[in-house]
């Protein structure tokens, strides 16, 4: 299927020349923190309401193999504004953080659709002495879950915290093996987490 891009883009395109740049713009999302934007460009910008830093950085091509591995890409940024360094330090390296890679026209930034948006997240970190920081970002890999997604086991609890709300125990005991013969004992059986009308060990769904 063709991609899409905005009239405006494909005026740009045509051009024979031009002394307005394409503009990569990075997003970093880690949790529960305000987004890292940075473009790739001598000046900071604004687009889609929010400010973009001017920050050096490399994106190498795509890589992929025949070995059925997840699609990666380097990418190379210069933290001089330290405004990455201290997040990767508080979760130990990002891995797992989502990043947006977008393309914007410097005329028309006034369009807040991107003419190319592509989401990765961080598979590997590495930070070197001139605090250089490098990204291995890649697509979102399957494999890391599970699937069937649910596990339905007759006599073992699937809460994992012990007192939690889906748990519901309130009393003194502070220990649970996750047994419907000990939930029972609590007298907690009404909020046991397995399924003993199972026939069985188990059913995977």
């Amino acid at each position: 299927m063709p991609l899409a891009i905005s009239t405006d883009a494909i005026t740009e395109k045509n051009r024979l020349a031009s002394s307005s740049p394409w503009l990569l713009l990075l997003e970093i999302i880690y949790p529960n923190e305000p987004s890292i934007r940075v473009c790739w460009n001598t000046e900071n910008i604004t687009w889609d309401g929010e400010t973009w830093y001017a920050a050096p950085f490399k994106l190498d091509d795509l890589e992929e193999s025949k070995e059925s591995n997840v699609p990666s890409v380097n990418l190379s940024i210069v933290d001089i504004e330290r405004r990455i360094t201290p997040h990767l330090d508080q979760y130990k390296g990002g891995v797992g953080a989502t990043v947006y890679v977008r393309i914007v026209h410097a005329d028309h930034l006034d369009n807040t659709d991107p003419e190319l948006e592509v989401m990765m997240e961080i598979m590997d970190v590495a930070i070197d002495y001139m605090n250089v920081v490098k990204l291995t970002l890649g697509a979102e890999n399957l494999s890391n879950y599970r699937s069937p997604p649910d596990r339905f086991l007759k006599g073992h609890c699937r809460y994992q915290i012990f007192k939690g709300s889906l748990c519901g125990y309130g009393g003194a005991e502070t220990e649970c093996s996750r047994t419907y013969e000990k939930c029972k004992a609590l007298g907690n059986e009404v909020r046991f987490g397995g399924f003993p009308g199972l026939v069985g060990q188990g059913y995977y769904r």
